[in-house]
């Protein structure tokens, strides 16, 4: 065992999230030491990832030490902070949560964190969380969690409500997304700009963007690119700018999923289901092979023309990006007494936002140092921003109890509070056909 913090990591065997992790152990050479748990139950996965993860740590000039399970409660002994992302079955059931609600006449246009689709991903999701919590609340009380899976928000709400699991934080890249977006915009690196952005996950708003050396406000210069930027170019997201005065910071294919008129900018489409399984399919293979290997790591080089963003950029030692877990910088400047400000963290709210309740998560700048993570003071939010994510907390609360008892009633009553559904009958029949769909990825309405 290392000298340095245990770091459990449950979903180590993801495609896109298990590098990541290796990622930010090789760009953080002060947890040299640490122990770094890899827990999944696809052991032929496990395998594949953990000789790679060896092969990358034999090569570090502060290296780690590196555990393997396949059952999670012998890798909770002792942890002191327990990362998150798991999912199930993925691509199948997305490809599912969108297309029949779409085939009933409700136009969502992601289907994977609002909407129906965004319910039933919950409802999938919500349970196996609540296993882990139970697990952790009893193993290890005292770590901190840090959840990646989506929906984030609930599950971060069902974990805190039902598990007694404490120290919850909810981790996204959406800030770091728009800021890379803006930066392309004015020629400004991500890391020169400071945004304070807040709202709930995937619906949250930059309320401020200056830049880091001057403190300038960027938002005048931002509006005039934004005039010669092609209008294809998060056309939903600048419409709510000219509306609204505030940029969306999460892009239109997540704040899209929360607003009935999103399909006029972002059409029906959906995401390339069939390119996600194959790019999945391509990294496995590309592991696989450097897990095999001798010599140096080879950047994997995005082999499916027109690849997706983390499978473009989805190599070990290019330099750090939004592309990594967020968990990493968190967990270093906690075990080096150094102060960092993070530009989201999902957190109970407790007065950070002033007009959204206490007892909810709420994303948000956070502090970092020895003590732990703090959300900073927003105030409140513009009434508009408040009143859209006050209809997504409730609607956030109805699906949490929904998942936890298994009430068939309570899901109807969640889908019919979300924006999107315009249709009781439409809602009925999604209901009827997602729970015999997806029967056996939700046991609890059996």
């Amino acid at each position: 065992m290392g000298d340095g913090p245990i770091i459990v990591v449950i979903g180590a065997a993801s495609a896109t999230f298990g590098p990541k992790v290796l990622r930010d152990v090789i760009h953080h050479p002060d947890l040299a030491g640490c122990t770094l748990r890899l827990v999944d139950v696809h052991e032929q996965h496990l395998d594949i990832f953990t000789r790679l993860a060896r092969r990358i740590n034999d090569g570090l000039e502060h290296p780690v030490s590196i555990e393997s399970y396949t059952d999670r409660k012998p890798a909770l002994q002792g942890a002191d902070y327990v990362l998150i992302s798991v999912d199930v079955e993925r691509v199948e059931t997305w490809e599912q949560d969108f297309r029949v609600p779409l085939e009933e006449g409700i136009r969502q246009v992601t289907g994977e964190l609002g909407g129906p689709g965004g319910l039933f991903h919950s409802l999938r999701q919500i349970p196996i969380h609540l296993e882990f919590g139970h697990d952790i609340a009893a193993i290890c009380p005292d770590a901190v969690v840090m959840v990646e899976s989506n929906p984030l928000n609930r599950i971060c709400l069902a974990m805190e409500r039902h598990t007694g699991c404490g120290r919850i934080l909810g981790l996204c890249h959406g800030v770091e997304i728009a800021q890379s977006f803006i930066g392309g915009l004015l020629g400004i690196e991500a890391e020169d700009m400071v945004a304070t952005a807040a709202g709930v996950n995937h619906f949250h708003w930059i309320l401020d963007l200056r830049l880091k050396a001057t403190g300038e406000d960027l938002c005048p210069a931002l509006r005039e690119k934004l005039k010669e930027a092609d209008p294809r170019q998060w056309p939903l997201s600048r419409k709510l700018f000219d509306v609204y005065g505030y940029f969306p910071s999460c892009g239109d294919e997540h704040i899209g999923e929360y607003l009935p008129y999103a399909h006029e900018f972002c059409g029906l489409e959906g995401p390339d289901f069939a390119g996600r399984a194959r790019g999945t399919q391509q990294l496995w293979e590309y592991y696989q092979e450097q897990a095999g290997g001798e010599g140096p790591i080879t950047p994997f080089d995005g082999r499916q023309e027109g690849a997706h963003y983390e499978e473009r950029l989805q190599w070990f030692f290019a330099p750090r990006s939004w592309v990594d877990t967020l968990a990493f910088p968190i967990i270093n400047a906690i075990c080096t007494s150094t102060f960092i400000r993070m530009p989201a963290v999902n957190m109970l709210n407790c007065g950070a936002v002033g007009n959204l309740p206490d007892d909810v998560f709420v994303e948000g700048p956070a502090a970092v140092d020895a003590s732990g993570v703090r959300l900073l003071s927003i105030g409140d939010l513009p009434k508009p921003l408040a009143a859209f994510c006050r209809r997504d907390i409730d609607q956030m609360e109805l699906a949490v109890e929904a998942a936890d008892k298994g009430d068939r009633n309570l899901v109807l009553q969640a889908m019919l509070l979300d924006p999107v559904v315009d249709s009781v009958s439409a809602a009925e029949r999604i209901l009827d056909r997602m729970l015999k769909l997806q029967a056996e990825y939700l046991p609890q309405f059996a």
